[in-house]
């Protein structure tokens, strides 16, 4: 590597969006390399020299290695290269094109991190709401809510979703949403069911004081949106990656030009495609914290490390982290945990990650034995239970509906 490919982090200003990888080959010969054909990839160069490749062009244009980090096997390395902003529009299609693109077509190569400028950031909308917003419009501004996935997730008419939906916020869920599998069916048409659900809140007096999350997701999805929101939706739900992350990012400028105030729930459909794998994709933190964060998903489900989906401690108490500590003009968003969730799950999920999460249950509301309004108070009961500092199986003591579900799920 030649000393002009170095640059200091330090001297580069506002103008450099950071890309952090993770890197390891058995194949390549010398790590140095392989770091700066990767910057030149993914910005001026290639892996031979073409014609107009001026030295001017590769020093305004070309990306610039900060840093490489070898470790003690030898083969493996952490590596910093910053990327000028001037390459691309603040889109979160377009940087993703430029910090994973090509190559994270190569194996052993992880994006693990992607560091904003001020600059850039302010370009983004983050959440509408986020999570103080939504406290406010719910009037809940201390624990975590209680959010239902409505069961069973397909094969009903709206009118069982509805249902469904009454006897949750009757057992105090804050948030209900459809499962990911639910969208516009002809058994099941979009607007529809929104104008049943929020119906049914309506005559069980929950109509403002519960969130009810219409997937959307679909071809045209503005007009979708729109159409939910005249039909009396008071939230949103799409799958992000499925969807999209631009037709996503489109959705919400949407919303935000017209001054439309509505939180959406984000589902990381097929994230695990990003970073199951040790060595490539792209870290959890990132895939579903940071990156849906700041194209402005409110409440972007995360899977527990309890669960059957597979993310790690580590990668859950991250990824919270990057959904809500501060970012300079970004709304903070509600960590949403759902996959196996469970009332006796809740102790320690708190004691994991605090009071600003959203504890989400499908089956651990709808498959309590008593039925759903019990599953939501046993949910509640759990949770305001921890926020007195009582353990949960103490609390059970007192409330039937607890007991029940930790006898039930023991």
């Amino acid at each position: 590597m030649k000393f002009e490919t170095l640059k200091m982090a330090e001297g580069l200003g506002q103008d450099f969006l950071i890309a952090t990888y993770y890197m390891h080959s058995e194949k390549e010969p010398d790590l140095y390399d392989w770091v700066k054909l990767v910057a030149g990839d993914q910005s001026a160069g290639t892996w031979t020299h073409v014609e107009g490749e001026t030295p001017e062009v590769i020093e305004r244009y070309g990306a610039k290695v900060l840093g490489i980090y070898p470790m003690s096997d030898g083969i493996s390395c952490v590596a910093r290269v910053a990327f000028p902003i001037t390459n691309f529009q603040p889109y979160m299609a377009m940087v993703i094109s430029t910090v994973a693109g090509n190559v994270l077509g190569q194996s052993g190569i992880r994006l693990v991190d992607v560091e904003f400028p001020e600059s850039l950031l302010k370009e983004f909308t983050g959440p509408l709401l986020g999570v103080s917003g939504i406290r406010k419009k719910l009037g809940v501004m201390d624990r975590p809510l209680v959010g239902a996935i409505l069961k069973p997730c397909i094969g009903v008419p709206p009118e069982a979703s509805a249902q469904g939906a009454a006897n949750a916020a009757l057992g105090g869920a804050d948030v209900i949403k459809d499962d990911e599998l639910l969208s516009d069916p002809a058994y099941s048409p979009m607007v529809d069911r929104v104008k049943t659900v929020m119906s049914y809140l309506k005559e069980v007096g929950k109509e403002q004081s519960t969130l009810y999350a219409v997937n959307i997701t679909g071809r045209n999805i503005i007009e979708r949106a729109q159409l939910a929101i005249e039909a009396g939706a008071n939230a949103l739900m799409v799958n992000y990656n499925a969807l999209g992350w631009g037709a996503t990012e489109d959705l919400v400028r949407f919303l935000k030009d017209q001054n439309v105030e509505i939180p959406i729930f984000g589902h990381c459909a097929g994230a695990g495609a990003y970073y199951k794998a040790e060595n490539n994709g792209l870290s959890a933190a990132l895939s579903c914290g940071k990156l849906p964060r700041l194209i402005g998903m409110d409440m972007p489900l995360v899977y527990p490390d309890s669960g059957r989906f597979g993310t790690t401690t580590d990668e859950l108490v991250e990824t919270h982290s990057a959904l809500s500590t501060p970012m300079q003009g970004i709304e903070s968003a509600f960590t949403t945990v759902a996959g196996g969730v469970h009332p006796g799950t809740i102790e320690y999920l708190m004691g994991l990650l605090g009071n600003e999460t959203i504890l989400m249950a499908g089956g651990g509301i709808y498959g309590h034995p008593a039925g759903a309004v019990s599953g939501a108070k046993a949910l509640l009961q759990a949770i305001e239970a921890v926020m007195q500092e009582v353990p949960v199986t103490e609390a059970a003591q007192t409330y039937e509906e607890l007991q029940q579900a930790l006898a039930f799920w023991s």
